[in-house]
């Protein structure tokens, strides 16, 4: 009994410490200080890759390579671009003088950015990692709760090179091609958020 009562306030403590210590620190240093750690654990599977999704999260929605994903109310867009995985293209980003956070980084051979920008009272996050993006629109205050999750997410995908490569010469698919769209904004300064693109993206799909 004794142990098992040591056990939880041991993980209340570590739960308490890794809330603090990421209220502590910057983006940057949270997206830094994840991509370091090699990451082997592992609780989710696709076709052609696999990743560890966070207990505070769920897939809500899956279609091959790209999944959405829920966590307290929010919708997380995770697009995997295999194609750029494949040919080991070099991930291209976009930096506006308006943006509420932008950088780049980068660890051993994989490259990536974040990119925020403020829409009405949301913000929109972009970030890319490890031939992946995902997208989320949050409150201010759950800015980095948002960006740490989803770092960690991007860092633990292992991709499937038989599969992938099985995918790509199947669809004939070259390095110009990406195997995901990502639905944006036309007027990045207009009111509406990113989950009313994408629900016009999928109607016009649809039609």
């Amino acid at each position: 009994m004794l142990k098992k009562i040591l056990i939880i306030i041991c993980a209340f403590l570590l739960v308490g410490c890794t809330k603090t210590n990421i209220d502590n620190m910057s983006l940057e240093e949270i997206v830094t200080s994840t991509i370091k750690k090699e990451s082997k654990l592992y609780n989710t599977n696709s076709i052609g890759y696999k990743y560890y999704l966070p207990t505070e999260f769920s897939v809500y929605k899956e279609d091959d390579f790209v999944q959405e994903l829920l966590s307290h109310n929010n919708s997380y867009y995770l697009n995997i671009d295999v194609v750029s995985y494949y040919y080991k293209n070099n991930i291209v980003s976009e930096h506006d003088y308006d943006d509420y956070e932008y950088f780049t980084f980068e660890n051993k051979d994989k490259n990536g950015y974040l990119r925020i920008r403020k829409n009405s009272d949301y913000f929109f996050v972009e970030l890319c990692y490890n031939y992946a993006i995902i997208e989320v629109e949050v409150k201010e205050e759950d800015i980095k709760y948002a960006v740490s999750r989803s770092i960690s997410i991007l860092n633990s995908i292992r991709y499937n090179d038989l599969v992938i490569e099985k995918y790509i010469n199947d669809n004939d698919l070259d390095s110009s091609e990406t195997v995901y769209k990502i639905p944006e904004p036309k007027n990045k300064n207009e009111s509406k958020n990113i989950l009313e693109y994408i629900e016009e993206y999928e109607t016009n799909e649809e039609q």
